[in-house]
């Protein structure tokens, strides 16, 4: 389980404290994030924050990118802890809590009766976020 509230953003819908049950949470701005900030500056996918032998880590998705933790810059993996503030742009979270579950999370059985029900509604986000994605490049070229 992780507990974050983004304290800062650019996009004040994310604004807010959340509780993840699973123990890891990706952030960026793509769709298929589970923390994700409309921000034209952040990638697609930005930073994964996870749970790892007892300890709370951030780690960079991108080799380029560069976040702070408690205002020191970093860039790749660092361990975090509770009240740890971690910013990317013009964006905050900081770490209420974290604890290991107890019971593995498997998305794969929804995932699965999803494909089963309603197929073209799968191919068609995909296909919109493709778009979106492509229009967004043009624009930034």
């Amino acid at each position: 389980m992780i507990y974050l509230e983004v304290t800062k953003s650019s996009d004040p819908l994310v604004l807010g404290v959340y509780q993840f049950e699973f123990d890891q949470i990706s952030i960026g701005r793509s769709k298929k994030n589970d923390l994700i900030f409309l921000d034209r500056e952040l990638p697609l996918q930005y930073l994964l924050i996870k749970l790892a032998q007892g300890q709370l880590i951030v780690q960079s998705l991108n080799r380029s990118p560069f976040f702070f933790v408690n205002g020191k810059k970093i860039s790749g993996t660092l361990k975090l802890k509770a009240n740890d503030t971690v910013a990317f742009g013009e964006n905050q979270i900081r770490i209420i809590e974290s604890a290991v579950t107890n019971q593995p999370v498997d998305f794969s059985s929804a995932y699965d009766d999803f494909n089963k029900a309603a197929p073209e509604l799968k191919f068609a986000l995909e296909f919109m976020e493709e778009v979106l994605i492509d229009l967004e490049k043009d624009t930034h070229v």
